[in-house]
């Protein structure tokens, strides 16, 4: 191999694995880690994590107040000067009796990472908006540039399965240059999907019917359902 070349080669390689390495090493919560019931919301805190923000609710129709726990890594926001990449997780605690909290549901891939909100965002972190409306649970959160991405996920309990169901999801991609938008809306208790585009012009709307499959909060993977959104859109 011509030595110029191979020198060339050299640092694209070494940029690859280091990409390669970062992918490898981003941090997700181990559900492992957490009790099943405790007395103490710090108890559902792991290592190597923190609560970023904590909402009571009423979540499964009794008496007990309900605690969502936003937690994101406990490391500094930034790192060099720059924006320090920390990965968030949803943590779900029903009351439960003798004044205990019981562990109903663990979300890795749901919340977006403090620096997943692109362009649109800059050196802010990337919000996730979490509350709730009555026993639903809503979780809000957005990113991009020119182009911004919205997503709304609605999740209830389900007390057959003690999990909480995914009922409804919206996603909206606007273009913010033209004002064009296209947008879809899913409930997936009628197995219904509401697809909208806007182009200044005129507003279409289509209606479509999907197969009513149950999707459980800790299955939801929020890059897997932004990327099918997109491909079902023809973005």
């Amino acid at each position: 191999m011509n030595l110029g070349l191979k020198i060339s080669i050299l640092p694209l390689l070494f940029l690859v694995t280091s990409l390669s390495f970062a992918q490898e090493e981003k941090k997700l919560i181990d559900p492992s880690q957490l009790p099943r019931e405790a007395a103490e919301i710090t108890s559902f805190v792991p290592k190597g994590w923190k609560i970023e923000e904590q909402i009571i609710g009423k979540l499964n129709n009794d008496s007990l107040p309900d605690y969502i726990l936003k937690l994101v890594e406990d490391k500094p926001a930034t790192k060099n000067n720059f924006p320090n990449e920390r990965q968030r997780a949803l943590i779900i605690l029903l009351g439960a009796k003798e004044g205990k909290l019981s562990l109903t549901a663990v979300s890795d891939k749901l919340l977006q990472c403090t620096t997943c909100g692109g362009a649109f965002y800059g050196a802010i972190e990337a919000p996730a908006h979490i509350k709730t409306r009555r026993d639903v649970l809503v979780v809000h959160q957005d990113h991009g540039s020119r182009d911004l991405v919205a997503q709304t996920y609605r999740f209830r309990y389900e007390p057959a399965t003690a999990k909480f169901a995914l009922i409804g999801f919206d996603f909206t991609s606007r273009d913010r240059a033209t004002g064009n938008e296209a947008s879809e809306s899913t409930n997936y208790l009628t197995g219904r999907r509401v697809v909208t585009r806007k182009d200044g012009k005129k507003d279409t709307t289509s209606r479509q019917s999907m197969s009513q499959e149950k999707v459980y909060i800790d299955q939801v993977d929020a890059e897997k359902f932004d990327a099918a959104a997109v491909k079902r859109l023809y973005l």
